[in-house]
């Protein structure tokens, strides 16, 4: 129909649009649930991971003092032999659990000093008990108090820098899950603004929405599905708009009158079509910008709109707003050869389904037929002819 299309003023594509906004909040959430869970994870293993080198920590300082205590004088060594015993299976079996969840970038070294210790240890232990069935208990003991006591500090110290190092790591992957949760907030939200932006109508006033926006009494005519308005029609003004198109001898005192009808309709902008042929043209018009008027064109007797269909009909056809596009009244202009064009407005807040606004609307229609006139049947003319007959008066958009 020539007119500019702005698909996201059509019912389709907006459900569509809200149902990817949907689809965008429910991947989000949970991917958020997801990284959540992780960095929950995270925090989770790293105490884990904490607690277990602690107790090697703490299993290291009881098999130096298990070791000291039998080589000590008047003590019996049995029972801190198997208690050191214990302590360094413990040890092992400690160090052999928490290597899998083990995390940092040193960790593999680390636990192979860990374990380079361990046998230093158990050499140690070995010769001390040695010693002692050999009755060198000075020998026993200097083993135990110098290379076993330095061997424990050793071990100790190394499990204590991989505790660091652990959580360290710890603490940067449960940051680096924080930020992916932000980032796909951020992300969803942007999808929102986006959306919500492409779901909202543009604003009537400036020229680019002018441009963008396709007029509503230029879509399939649509059963209403809304309340009718509840403010009443000046009735007053409308009899004047209509004596001041009675009383009209130049057709360039027709736009400072369709503006005062479009407030009395409260009309976002209005259009009178004039046939010539088997087309409309835009002959006078209020509320749309010169811009948006020369990207129309013509309307084909059959194209599927409202304004088309009045034409050919010779009946008033309505097409309703839906919260998000105004609806609109096309009425035609019957001449005495006919219903010689249309007069087409976009009207706001369910006037096009309030009884007195479609009365008004075909009274000031029939004041507009008797003053614009058809062009022959068979004519031929393109918008620039229309021009220089000079019925055609375009307002600039209020």
């Amino acid at each position: 129909m020539g007119a500019i299309l702005y698909v996201m003023h059509k019912r389709t594509n907006r459900l569509v649009v809200a149902a990817l906004l949907v689809a965008a909040g429910i991947a989000g959430g949970f991917f958020v649930f997801a990284a959540h869970v992780k960095s929950a994870a995270a925090l989770a293993s790293g105490s884990d991971i904490s607690a277990r080198l602690d107790r090697m920590i703490a299993t290291a300082g009881d098999i130096a003092s298990a070791q000291q205590a039998y080589v000590a004088p008047g003590q019996p060594d049995q029972p801190w032999r198997e208690r050191s015993a214990a302590l360094l299976q413990q040890f092992a079996d400690d160090a052999a659990a928490v290597r899998p969840h083990l995390r940092s970038a040193d960790a593999g070294r680390v636990v192979e000093d860990i374990g380079r210790g361990l046998r230093t240890l158990l050499t140690i232990d070995g010769n001390a008990r040695q010693d002692l069935q050999d009755a060198q208990n000075l020998l026993a003991a200097d083993l135990i108090f110098s290379q076993g006591r330095d061997t424990v500090s050793s071990l100790i110290a190394t499990i204590r820098g991989l505790k660091a190092a652990e959580q360290q790591t710890s603490t940067s992957q449960y940051a680096s899950l924080e930020r992916q949760q932000w980032i796909i907030l951020g992300s969803v939200a942007t999808v929102w603004i986006v959306g919500l932006m492409l779901l909202t109508p543009l604003g009537a006033g400036s020229a680019a929405a002018g441009a963008a926006r396709e007029p509503a009494f230029l879509t399939i005519q649509a059963e209403y599905a809304g309340e009718p308005a509840t403010a009443a029609i000046n009735l007053t003004a409308a009899a004047d708009v209509c004596a001041s198109l009675a009383r009209i001898s130049d057709t360039a005192e027709l736009p400072e009158v369709l503006e005062r009808a479009a407030a009395v309709l409260d009309a976002h902008g209005i259009i009178v079509w004039m046939g010539a042929g088997e087309e409309l043209f835009p002959a006078l018009a209020y509320g749309y910008d010169d811009y948006f008027l020369s990207r129309l064109g013509a309307i084909p007797r059959k194209a599927e709109n409202a304004t088309a269909d009045a034409w050919r009909s010779g009946k008033m056809r309505t097409v309703a707003g839906d919260g998000v596009s105004h609806g609109a009244v096309a009425t035609p202009l019957a001449g005495m050869s006919g219903c010689v064009g249309v007069f087409a407005a976009e009207v706001r807040h369910g006037r096009e389904n309030d009884r007195a606004t479609q009365a008004v609307t075909v009274m000031i229609a029939a004041q507009l037929a008797s003053i614009v006139s058809a062009w022959p049947a068979g004519s031929s003319a393109t918008p620039g002819e229309i021009t220089d007959s000079g019925l055609i008066a375009a307002s600039g958009g209020a």
